[in-house]
């Protein structure tokens, strides 16, 4: 299996994450000085922006070389979610900086529920996307769907320095869930436009008969993925 450049890019921004959870775990177990706190928690988030920012690096590389592979399809999507997954529940856990100085004891239990309803999205897509594999059906992009990845992408960058600063709290509380309203909403969008991968063989027929002005519908549409 040849491993292009594309992809040695995807694993080097997997790589990346280890030392971003280390960073952050560090920082948070441990009974250090202020500026250590600080040092540790801005290295955490500088490197999980890295993860998270250069998602479009290695697909812009592997258009231009032409070196599009199965498993650079398989490895990119995979790095932002390991990525936002992992530091979702270790933000959950430590806990710091949640409660937005005080002001807003409830934030952790929202950001706990929500962070389990997205993940329940990504399962289901995940299961929607397999069965559109299997009957060969091609899901079109979804603009709502690059819109959730970003916001989610500040969001935990913010989070992981929630505890640096109240106004950072609140920002990434902000996007936080507008990120999470978006991934409810791309998900039912997504599975809505394309109820043709739930619909048996006959009915799928049925709903490619021609149609008054003599064109079909079609049952199914020819683009990227749905975005992460």
């Amino acid at each position: 299996m040849k491993i292009t450049a594309a992809t040695k890019i995807t694993l080097a921004r997997i790589v990346l994450i280890f030392p971003a959870v280390a960073l952050y775990c560090v920082s948070q177990m441990l009974d250090v000085s202020q500026d250590i706190y600080v040092a540790l928690t801005v290295s955490a988030a500088v490197l999980l922006a890295l993860v998270l920012a250069t998602d479009i690096v290695d697909g812009i590389v592997a258009r231009k070389t032409h070196t599009v592979s199965d498993l650079g399809k398989f490895l990119d999507p995979l790095a932002d979610k390991v990525a936002i997954v992992i530091m979702l529940f270790l933000i959950i856990l430590f806990n710091r900086g949640l409660n937005c100085g005080g002001k807003f004891n409830s934030n952790p239990l929202i950001i706990a529920i929500l962070a389990g309803i997205m993940t329940s999205r990504e399962l289901i897509i995940g299961i929607f996307r397999a069965v559109a594999a299997t009957k060969k059906i091609v899901l079109a992009a979804d603009i709502y769907g690059k819109v959730k990845t970003v916001l989610l992408d500040i969001a935990v960058v913010a989070l992981v320095m929630a505890g640096l600063h109240e106004v950072i709290a609140w920002i990434a509380t902000v996007a936080y869930y507008a990120g999470a309203f978006f991934t409810v909403f791309s998900g039912i969008n997504y599975m809505v436009k394309n109820k043709a991968v739930l619909l048996e063989k006959d009915e799928q027929e049925k709903a490619e008969e021609p149609t008054l002005d003599g064109k079909t519908e079609p049952s199914q549409t020819a683009d990227n993925e749905e975005n992460k």
